[in-house]
């Protein structure tokens, strides 16, 4: 069994954009570990989500 510990940053689970740190909103910071992005970051997918009328998706990077 996988625990989250030994879950690579890339196969976390992607959580809602209003949980995500304004580094990761805006792609410079893992979005599973925090850590800052230079080169070789992973796009993992879209995190989704609504405040009212605006909608919060955003692309997600992972370390490498």
């Amino acid at each position: 069994m996988t625990t989250a510990a030994t879950l690579a940053c890339r196969d976390t689970p992607i959580p809602p954009a209003r949980d995500l740190s304004w580094e990761a909103t805006a792609g410079r910071a893992c979005y599973a570990c925090g850590r800052q992005l230079t080169v070789g970051a992973i796009l993992v997918g879209r995190a989704v989500g609504r405040d009212g009328a605006h909608v919060l998706d955003t692309d997600v990077y992972a370390c490498p």
